[in-house]
């Protein structure tokens, strides 16, 4: 992360990268809580749901950012 604000300073299309980044995590939470909802659950179990789902997505997309690009540029 700390690179992405080194980044910004030299190029200002880092900027919206970041913004659709959290915009994907916040839609992929939207998705799950709808999906919850359209089963008709208590109010706990759709808590419940978001929030065991929270740390998944959050951590499948920084891997898929921030991680994986880091450990194939170690490999090669």
């Amino acid at each position: 992360m700390k690179d992405n604000i080194n980044k910004i300073d030299q190029d200002p299309k880092t900027v919206y990268w970041i913004i659709l980044e959290k915009l994907s995590i916040v839609l992929c939470l939207i998705i799950v809580f709808a999906g919850a909802l359209a089963l008709s659950l208590p109010w706990w179990a759709v808590g419940a749901i978001l929030g065991f789902s929270l740390g998944p997505i959050v951590y499948g997309h920084y891997y898929f950012i921030y991680i994986r690009p880091m450990i194939k540029r170690r490999e090669d």
